[in-house]
């Protein structure tokens, strides 16, 4: 069932999964929506009530009119809109739930209004490294115009990324990520807008870290274990703030680890 939820020029597309007395809100991956949580619902239909949101630029969810991704989202306005939309769902406390890019954003609901969060879910999340080439094409105005002209003429950039291959820079499934993912203009274009939209949500790991012990949540965190994408190792960068906090577990998948056997693998939780 698709519901819409306007704030403040914003509209905020999610879909409802479940019954249970545990709130949820999930963020899905890139080039997903919330439909991508569906696999898991079986499994947590009881106990929890999922709210699986349409990141901007994916699904039916909106800027304001007449804005573009070249006018980021803040963090204000993002934390301004989750607990609008959280009292408008009526729900004091939400368990926050993130796969792949989503899981930046379940990050950032950690460090900006912890005091409105019961725990987090974090499955092969974007947000637990930093990449200095991302902030340079996303934050600076030549870093932007140089994407532009990729997304119209893309020649340049994928010869570098076959040279990088070739020379076993970048592994065949790093390459083929790539390359999936800027093959034609619709995809490039929306790589363009979402690392412009999202660029000022980068959680800081040690604050993220901070919360959870201050306000005593968990935190779940899977990882596929042969995953080229999101590395297992990563998983390390957050549990070193929170070493009681976090639980890293192993799935043997590559990325893609939202499938019904997570789904069960998350009702068995405390």
């Amino acid at each position: 069932m698709m519901e819409i939820f306007y704030h403040r020029g914003f509209t905020l597309a999610y879909r409802i999964y479940g019954q249970g007395p545990q709130a949820v809100i999930a963020f899905h991956g890139f080039g997903g929506t919330g439909r991508n949580f569906e696999p898991l619902a079986p499994a947590l239909a009881d106990r929890f009530t999922t709210y699986a949101v349409d990141i901007f630029f994916h699904g039916e969810s909106r800027f304001p009119g007449g804005r573009s991704a070249d006018e980021p989202i803040t963090p204000e306005e993002f934390t301004a809109l989750m607990i609008d939309f959280m009292d408008h769902l009526g729900l004091k406390k939400i368990l926050m739930m993130g796969f792949s890019l989503g899981g930046r954003l379940a990050l950032s609901c950690i460090e900006r209004l912890p005091e409105r969060c019961s725990g987090l879910w974090l499955f092969a999340p974007d947000g637990l490294v930093r990449f200095p080439w991302y902030r340079a094409a996303s934050k600076w105005a030549w870093g932007r115009s140089l994407y532009k002209r990729f997304v119209h003429d893309p020649r340049r950039v994928h010869w570098l990324m076959d040279t990088s291959h070739s020379m076993r820079l970048i592994t065949e499934r790093r390459h083929k990520f790539l390359k999936g993912h800027t093959s034609d203009a619709v995809r490039r274009q929306l790589v363009y807008d979402v690392w412009l939209s999202l660029r000022l949500l980068e959680p800081d790991l040690g604050m993220v870290g901070a919360h959870l012990k201050k306000y005593g949540l968990r935190a779940e965190v899977f990882l596929g274990r042969f995953d080229k994408v999101i590395l297992p190792r990563w998983g390390r960068n957050l549990k070193r703030h929170a070493p009681e906090q976090v639980h890293v577990h192993l799935l043997d998948t590559g990325h893609q680890v939202v499938t019904a056997g997570l789904g069960a693998r998350l009702a068995e939780l405390p």
